[in-house]
């Protein structure tokens, strides 16, 4: 049995999940919403932080001080940015990185900030679950860098800017880089998986309003599924 969070962004990206627990109760931290419960013989915390890094540095702070995890998986949507990657597809989080911070001219890398690293590294006894499960599913996955800033890409000329300074990316959301930042900090293993709502730069918005629940509710199944193969592994 482990201790393992939960996060995701937005009430359709975690309403199902909230619905698989059993035991459940739940209590408010600011606007997080918090579900305790159980599944698969693990004790789970799941909050729902609100879209963008301040809401996802808040929940992943309580969640370190507060449910002591072992495991906080980052769960959800994302815009696609890897050439044909398409809307159902997953991705998972080789390394994270924050697309939209730059001090480069006091000397440091872009996305960079000072005494923390560019990319933060997912641990691979996790990757490598993760993508016995996903196989196992007949899910379509790529693995890679995803990106992380608040804004939402939905214009080409934003994609291009990504992809120029992070040539491996696959992906690019609004929390990710965020949570990994904390984990790394409190030295806790973090695992990052989305389901691709929109392609970014085209339509990005219209699609994402379409398939937001879609990608909610099938990060959810993959979820559920690889917190049965933590049991028996």
């Amino acid at each position: 049995m482990k201790r393992i969070g939960v996060i995701g962004a937005m009430h359709q990206e975690c309403e199902y999940y909230r619905e698989q627990l059993s035991d459940t109760r739940h209590e408010q931290y600011l606007d997080i919403k918090i579900t305790h419960g159980r599944h698969a013989g693990h004790d789970v915390c799941l909050l729902e932080s609100g879209i963008g890094k301040v809401n996802a540095t808040l929940a992943t702070e309580w969640l370190a001080r507060s449910f002591q995890p072992e495991l906080i998986i980052n769960t959800g949507s994302a815009g696609a940015i890897k050439g044909g990657a398409r809307i159902g597809d997953f991705v998972f989080a080789s390394q994270v990185c924050h697309h939209d911070v730059d001090v480069s001219p006091i000397g440091f890398a872009y996305g960079e900030l000072p005494r923390l690293p560019v990319f933060y590294q997912v641990r691979k006894k996790w990757l490598n679950l993760l993508n016995e499960v996903a196989n196992e599913l007949n899910d379509v996955h790529h693995l890679g860098v995803i990106a992380t800033g608040e804004s939402f890409i939905y214009q080409q000329h934003q994609v291009e800017l990504i992809r120029q300074r992070f040539p491996a990316v696959i992906a690019c959301e609004m929390e990710a880089a965020a949570v990994a930042q904390v984990c790394h900090m409190h030295d806790i293993d973090f695992l990052i998986l989305r389901n691709l709502s929109d392609v970014a730069g085209e339509d990005a918005q219209l699609n994402f309003m379409e398939y937001i629940e879609q990608a909610g509710r099938k990060s959810t199944e993959l979820v559920l599924t690889l917190l049965a193969a933590i049991s028996s592994d």
